[in-house]
């Protein structure tokens, strides 16, 4: 398969990536609630088949699963990726030290700052950036960026020229994609104090009612092409760009050979991400891939 340079960075990654947080009606991520052999195992073989870029989270559960994998493969030869949602030096501190533990490693390739989705919670979260770096500095990770929820997040971050990578959403339909459209839930999840208010006072089965219907309510033509704009933007200013919601949650599932299409011809997109929970997935995927 493929490998591509991310951004200005010296990481080079298969053009298709294994997300490892595929949502689950229950609120889990399905990867997580998989046996870790059994994931492990798909790992694998989706590494056989060229790709070398795993993409994973505090919050996915998903670390130990890798950690698995990462027993039958030299370190050097896979791309770990990682996300925390802390704020501050010393929540970072003890997430990313976590990481680092349960996935068994002494460095990840990439650490992000996990689901952002305003200017002003990047603002906030300046502490969190700050202690990425210094992991940066000391050789625990090779490069920092954030993960986008959000445009306003999106346009933030390319002004900021610590940040070397950004996960954005992005599909041909608009679907599951970042703007500065929100919920209930993600307004206040958008403030950090907040977040855990939220969480006590709104359950999850009234969180997902808040959200967006991604299946319904995509984004105009002209909103998304601003998505595509602002990513352009980021790119040109040697930041690596990686797709997410390429399949927009499995909505697009049924057009996979159309939605890998456009994504991997999009001179902006470095690599993209798909979250995959079988073998014929990973198989269908990337035949797509070499399809296209």
């Amino acid at each position: 398969m493929e490998k591509v340079k991310l951004g200005r960075t010296s990481i080079k990654v298969s053009k298709l990536g294994f997300g490892t947080g595929t949502a689950h009606p229950s609120g889990c991520c399905s990867q997580a609630l998989m046996d870790k052999k059994e994931m492990a195992e798909l790992l694998l073989y989706a590494f056989e088949h060229g790709v070398n870029f795993w993409d994973t989270a505090f919050q996915y559960g998903t670390h130990r699963h890798i950690r698995e994998a990462l027993r039958h493969v030299r370190r050097q030869d896979v791309v770990i990726a990682t996300k925390l949602v802390s704020s501050h030096e010393k929540e970072t501190e003890k997430m990313f030290s976590t990481s680092l533990k349960e996935l068994g490693v002494e460095y990840v390739d990439v650490c992000l700052m996990h689901g952002l989705r305003t200017k002003r919670e990047l603002s906030y979260k300046q502490g969190a950036l700050n202690e990425l770096l210094k992991y940066k500095k000391a050789g625990k990770v090779r490069a920092v960026g954030l993960s986008s929820h959000g445009l306003s997040a999106l346009k933030a971050a390319a002004e900021v020229p610590e940040i070397d990578l950004v996960w954005a959403r992005i599909n041909f339909a608009g679907l599951c994609m970042d703007s500065d459209r929100m919920g209930l839930y993600d307004q206040l999840a958008s403030v950090s104090c907040l977040k855990k208010l939220a969480k006590v006072i709104l359950p999850k089965n009234l969180t997902a009612a808040l959200r967006p219907k991604i299946d319904t309510d995509s984004l105009s033509e002209t909103n998304r092409r601003e998505v595509e704009e602002t990513l352009k933007v980021i790119h040109s200013k040697t930041k690596g760009v990686v797709g997410m919601k390429v399949l927009a949650e499995g909505h697009l599932q049924e057009k996979t050979d159309e939605s890998i299409r456009y994504v991997r011809n999009l001179p902006f997109i470095d690599s993209f991400l798909i979250g995959m929970t079988s073998r014929d997935e990973i198989t269908k995927n990337c035949r797509s891939l070499d399809s296209g």
